[in-house]
């Protein structure tokens, strides 16, 4: 459920931006792709007093429906009659990313390494920007969640452990899975106390390295990172481990740790489990991702190259996808299909060839399940 959502604007960020035409409904699409069988708004009516006065609202103060975002929220309605035959239908993803709100409150009171910004927010979204890009749909999970469907699990900066979680983990990968962890992991327990005997801890073992030291950089300091056949910038954070077992796959070049490895993968029984040492600039993320996807046999949502700042998204009732293609980009975008036969569920037409998106438009395709 996609329980509150505004029509326009909002009223508590920094700026009141509006939304530009059809971005509403992308955006209200956007959370149906990822599962949600309903949008709700906050708020139907804008209150006359009180501190969310100028918050969006499907009715304006003027008091009647001839307003542009009364008809953006038409435009929302007649959508969801169309895509009536979705409801009820789930997200399968391969890929399950962990976002912990316990972990997130330990990172950010933890003194050190980097006070001046630790970024665990946009750490986690550093990872799924890949998978959004390629089209593969992910999970938003915490440490407790079962693993065990996932072809690949992904914990940046998983800096708590709670007890059972690195086990559930090892025996993840030894049956198979991927994981991908980051610098600043396997620090500490569920009480905020360090572990003894060597980071990271109950992963040590899973990833096949030691963790000795982590180098805070100032902003503008950079490293290199050479490896995945190209060199990368490495800023903010460098992890000074040691192989215990891993594959070096990438070494630092500069400073007094050049040589020493900057990104490593353990296999353990079926599976193989990465760790990446350093913070670094695009597009290592990107090409890390993209090489364990295609490596792994990683299911896009449709097999195609999509557009810059198009991303596709699945849902599916056994029988039939519906695929969720969508124009974040600043242009209109053509999206070269895969040679299937598809029905779009909103123009109510046939496409097999090609699908083109407006500024900030979306096209949901029905397909037989493959």
């Amino acid at each position: 459920m996609l329980m509150e959502s505004t029509p326009s604007l909002t009223n508590w960020q920094d700026v009141s931006k509006l939304k530009k035409p059809g971005m509403h409904v992308l955006s209200s699409l956007q959370a149906v792709a990822h599962g949600s069988d309903t949008v709700q708004y906050f708020q139907w009516r804008k209150s006359r007093g009180s501190s969310e006065k100028f918050h969006g609202a499907v009715v304006d103060h003027v008091g009647h429906e001839h307003t542009r975002v009364f008809r953006d929220v038409q435009d929302v309605g007649k959508a969801l009659v169309d895509l009536e035959e979705v409801v009820g239908t789930s997200v399968e993803p391969e890929v399950a990313i962990i976002f912990d709100w316990e972990n997130r409150w330990a990172v950010k009171d933890a003194q050190g390494p980097r006070n001046m910004g630790i970024h665990y927010e946009k750490t986690v979204i550093s990872f799924y920007r890949p998978f959004w890009e390629n089209g593969v749909p992910v999970d938003i999970i915490d440490m407790d969640f079962d693993i065990s469907k996932y072809k690949v699990v992904v914990a940046p900066m998983l800096y708590m452990v709670r007890p059972g979680v690195g086990e559930k983990i090892e025996k993840f990968v030894e049956a198979g899975g991927i994981f991908i962890t980051t610098y600043w992991s396997g620090i500490v327990n569920e009480s905020d106390l360090t572990f003894l005997g060597g980071f990271p801890g109950p992963l040590r073992k899973t990833l096949g390295i030691w963790s000795e030291e982590l180098d805070g950089l100032h902003d503008g300091q950079t490293n290199t990172v050479v490896g995945l056949e190209k060199n990368y910038v490495a800023h903010e954070l460098c992890d000074l481990i040691h192989t215990e077992g891993a594959e070096v796959l990438a070494t630092y070049g500069e400073d007094f740790y050049a040589g020493r490895p900057a990104l490593t993968v353990n296999k353990l029984g079926k599976g193989k489990a990465y760790y990446v040492a350093s913070r670094n600039v695009e597009p290592f993320n990107l090409d890390l991702i993209s090489k364990i996807i295609k490596e792994e046999n990683i299911t896009p949502a449709v097999q195609t190259e999509l557009p810059a700042g198009v991303t596709a998204q699945l849902r599916t009732d056994g029988d039939n996808d519906f695929i969720f293609l969508m124009n974040f980009s600043a242009t209109e975008q053509t999206v070269e299909l895969d040679g299937d036969e598809y029905t779009n569920m909103i123009e109510k037409t046939t496409v097999s060839e090609h699908v083109t998106l407006p500024l900030n438009g979306i096209a949901v395709l029905k397909r037989a399940s493959k």
